[in-house]
């Protein structure tokens, strides 16, 4: 899938005047790269294919890049399986989801007029949601990873002057993916904050220490957490966008 082709098309409507350049074309996908499954290759007894990739359940996980995932713990009688959601232009995003009995959770993809989201439509606690809630937003992102997260979030504030105080670093917090990121003010600029209250910084897209609120960024996107305070439903270090090679195989993007 040519990635230039699709920014300037489907996710051009994500995105319309944020004055945002394509990012990098896709990479040729090496035989390393490929997932060894296809749909001759039976799936183990009790496990099923999924449907959008076809690929089995249980071996879909080593597609995953799962070096940042901070592995959070499944909910008691919950496992932790792969999921999949369509995303435009024929990619696919493969993640780990809790999976409660019969109870999945789902995500799905919603376009925007300035950036896309994924909606939580499916609990694994409480089945079908009336109204999706929206944990992640996606953006596209240049190769200047954290200036670009930063960009990002200055752009949401509504004050120019906190905007320009504003960078993004590491978060270091356990129980969130190694590669997480927050944007946040200076430590001189924080240390005026009262200290007996949970800080916020930098607008909706910046530090929020009453929430899990953070950054991931790869793939030529970058992907805003909003967590709440529950428990996860998601493994946010997990998600890995799929592209079919000429192959008919899938692989990560």
């Amino acid at each position: 899938m040519n990635r230039t082709l699709w920014l300037g098309g489907v996710i051009a409507l994500l995105i319309t005047g944020c004055g945002d350049k394509p990012a990098s074309p896709v990479a040729a996908l090496s035989s390393g790269q490929t997932q060894q499954d296809s749909a001759a290759s039976p799936c183990a007894k009790d496990d099923e294919r999924l449907a959008l990739t076809g690929l089995c359940r249980s071996r879909a996980v080593s597609v995953l890049k799962m070096k940042a995932s901070a592995s959070p713990p499944s909910e008691e009688g919950c496992e932790w399986t792969v999921m999949e959601t369509q995303l435009p232009a024929g990619e696919v995003l493969l993640y780990r989801g809790l999976q409660c009995g019969a109870r999945e959770t789902r995500l799905e993809f919603a376009g925007g007029a300035h950036r896309a989201e994924l909606q939580l439509a499916e609990s694994a606690f409480s089945g079908r949601l009336e109204e999706p809630v929206t944990l992640i937003y996606v953006y596209t992102l240049e190769d200047d990873l954290l200036k670009a997260v930063a960009d990002r979030a200055r752009a949401a504030t509504t004050s120019p002057r906190e905007a320009d105080g504003c960078t993004a670093r590491p978060a270091r917090i356990e129980g969130w993916p190694g590669d997480a990121i927050i944007v946040d003010v200076s430590k001189a600029e924080a240390a005026k904050a009262p200290a007996d209250e949970p800080r916020t910084a930098c607008g909706p897209l910046g530090l929020n220490q009453g929430e899990q609120a953070f950054w991931r960024a790869g793939q030529g996107y970058g992907w805003f957490f909003s967590m709440g305070q529950d428990a996860f439903e998601i493994d946010p270090g997990s998600l890995t966008v799929l592209v079919k090679g000429a192959d008919g195989r899938w692989a990560a993007l």
